[in-house]
């Protein structure tokens, strides 16, 4: 089997499209239900701001089909925008999509836990098995090893936070009030940075008032509003920033009345949550996550630099995982192997049990020689497997064991009782 990813992100997919991409946790479900169906057995769904993609262990061709059909069936004008890597491509691809080195902040700190999000969704589907969850995890340690060595998340760094800068230089902030939609990760780190910049009063609404009232531990002065009261809150706000997981728009702008007084808006969720009309009146700003590229690429240098130091810090981390997924590959062959080791072990030493006459003592120490000796006996076809990483002559070994071991025929009847 071979690591894979099929998706979409930023760098090559409008936000027009990475709307229609996105997975909401029922779509995640449904997604990973529908692989399994098709004969895909572990595979896994990321979807964030910035990209959707789905991770999977690949037996065939027709495994990646179904993963890519999943996509074009949200959305057939997704075919050119996809993009698909296998075996060593794609495990360093989630390793550097782990550490923040693929996204479009450097070192995002939410993406860590976003990983780890669709590793355990994938759990709780039943979806994640020995191979992909390894390389989930070997991933996770290999992004906490880069962010301890270049420090790159010491000052967390992500599209809220550049967000809410936007938001101060054009004048919102400070002494504004602001309303934030939402009641999630990314909410909160809006009222944070938004209190940390000066916002003179708070409100939030959200679809579920006891997530919301939770944010008042942080949050001790924060109004918390009704969710079908958002539309009254935000004429009483210069800014307005909504960060929900919403499939659907939460601002219409139909529903939004105009005003003399400058409007600011912060999108910051796909699909968006804002209506982009919105953005077209007189006296209204709208940000949302394509318009804060040109902000997250200031300093382009210094950012290679650092995902080039960060690449390196992988390199080893990949290597091992690659190795340790090729070894996966021969397991089937090799427990053969070692079963059949146990099965002769133990028939040769019933035989000479009953052949001779020995103390408990003797029969411990003929069953350590026939064990050590049947070890050696396989021995080196299983370190021959193991150090195979050619994927082809994996299978050509791999069937040459079987039919010489006869690994996958009935034992022969009445084998007990040949001679030794």
């Amino acid at each position: 089997m071979q690591f894979s990813v099929w998706g979409v992100s930023y760098q090559n997919t409008p936000l027009t499209l990475r709307d229609k991409a996105s997975f909401s946790d029922t779509q995640k479900l449904a997604a990973l239900e529908a692989l399994a169906e098709a004969g895909v057995a572990q595979a896994a769904v990321l979807s964030t701001c910035n990209r959707s993609e789905i991770y999977y262990m690949q037996a065939n061709r027709e495994d990646s089909e179904a993963v890519r059909r999943l996509f074009l069936e949200k959305e057939p004008a997704l075919a050119p925008c996809l993009f698909h890597w296998e075996g060593r491509e794609a495990v360093a691809y989630l390793y550097q999509v782990a550490a923040g080195l693929r996204s479009l902040v450097l070192g995002e700190d939410q993406i860590l836990g976003q990983v780890q999000d669709a590793l355990a969704c994938a759990r709780g589907a039943g979806s994640a098995g020995k191979e992909l969850s390894r390389v989930f995890l070997d991933a996770v340690t290999g992004a906490k090893q880069v962010k301890t060595a270049l420090h790159i998340s010491e000052n967390p760094l992500s599209l809220c936070s550049i967000g809410v800068k936007q938001l101060a230089r054009c004048g919102a902030l400070p002494g504004g009030s602001a309303l934030v939609v939402g009641s999630g990760k990314m909410a909160a780190l809006a009222l944070r940075y938004l209190a940390q910049s000066g916002a003179a009063r708070l409100y939030n609404c959200n679809r579920s008032l006891e997530h919301a009232l939770a944010l008042r531990q942080e949050f001790p002065g924060l109004e918390v509003l009704p969710f079908q009261e958002r539309y009254e809150a935000a004429k009483r706000c210069r800014v307005v920033v909504s960060a929900t997981s919403s499939p659907h728009l939460v601002l219409r702008a139909e529903q939004m009345e105009p005003r003399q007084e400058p409007l600011y808006l912060l999108d910051l969720a796909v699909p968006r949550d804002i209506d982009p009309a919105l953005g077209e009146r007189e006296g209204v700003t709208l940000f949302d996550v394509d318009s804060l590229k040109h902000t997250a690429e200031e300093n382009l240098q210094h950012r290679r630099e650092l995902e080039q130091q960060g690449r390196a810090i992988l390199e080893d981390g990949v290597e091992a995982t690659v190795d340790w997924l090729a070894s996966a590959r021969v397991d089937g062959a090799v427990q053969g192997l070692q079963q059949l080791c146990h099965e002769a072990e133990e028939d040769t030493c019933a035989i000479l049990e009953r052949k001779l006459s020995l103390s408990d003592h003797e029969k411990r120490v003929l069953r350590k020689f026939v064990h050590a000796g049947m070890k050696r006996l396989v021995r080196s076809p299983i370190l021959t497997l193991k150090g195979l990483r050619d994927e082809e002559e994996q299978e050509t070994y791999m069937r040459a064991v079987e039919r010489l071991f006869c690994l996958e025929e009935e034992p022969p009847a009445g084998r007990e009782g040949g001679g030794v």
